[in-house]
């Protein structure tokens, strides 16, 4: 909960010592479920070798547990560090991996989110054909299974090709939808979407004054 509103450094200081308590007790899949919480708060503030670290621990773990759905969720993240450390090619094919998994247990939120990440991938790397198809696929997704955090971040990435595409009003049409879900849902994300949002809505001209 810290973490899906923000407070991180709470969020990491409970799950360290969450981590401790699980090692002494020699449970092996809270270690793992606690390695890869700890992940998304490296990633979400920018850490990506220590995010990497801990994520790459989680997998083993799983792997070893032969916990698919650890495997997947892990790889998922793992494919965020990847790409924020510009190795598209290796983030390209963890999420492949991550989607193959999701898809083979039918978890339909989880191959919302993977969708939701390739697409980013697809256009920080220019492919932005790629990158709508992939945030569509999620967004139905999302919708079908009324995950709004996940319809939210779909919305963002439409609206992310859209201003790529130099399509700006569809682009703000649809950041404000992912802000609106956002906000509703108290989640942390609001206030980057507002950034952007603002940003672009100053970009624009002014209307001419009759």
């Amino acid at each position: 909960m810290r973490r899906l509103t923000g407070d991180y450094l709470g969020a990491a200081q409970v799950l360290e010592q969450a981590l401790g308590i699980y090692r002494d007790l020699g449970n092996r899949l809270g270690q793992a479920n606690t390695l890869h919480a700890l992940g998304d708060v490296r990633v979400a503030t920018g850490d990506y070798p220590a995010a990497a670290q801990v994520l790459e621990q989680a997998l083993g773990i799983y792997r070893d547990l032969g916990d698919r759905l650890g495997q997947a969720f892990a790889l998922l993240r793992l494919g965020v560090v990847r790409r924020m450390t510009g190795d598209f090619p290796a983030a390209a094919q963890v999420l492949e991996q991550a989607l193959g998994i999701f898809r083979n247990l039918g978890d339909r939120g989880g191959e919302a989110e993977a969708l939701n990440e390739r697409g980013t991938l697809h256009r920080v790397s220019g492919d932005l054909a790629q990158a709508e198809g992939c945030h569509h696929q999620a967004l139905e997704l999302a919708r079908a299974i009324a995950s709004h955090w996940t319809e939210a971040h779909a919305l963002a990435g439409l609206g992310r090709c859209a201003l790529a595409a130099g399509h700006i009003d569809e682009a703000a049409d649809r950041l404000r939808q992912a802000l609106e879900i956002f906000q509703r849902i108290g989640a942390a994300e609001a206030a980057g979407v507002s950034a952007e949002l603002g940003a672009l809505t100053e970009a624009q001209p002014a209307a001419p004054r009759s």
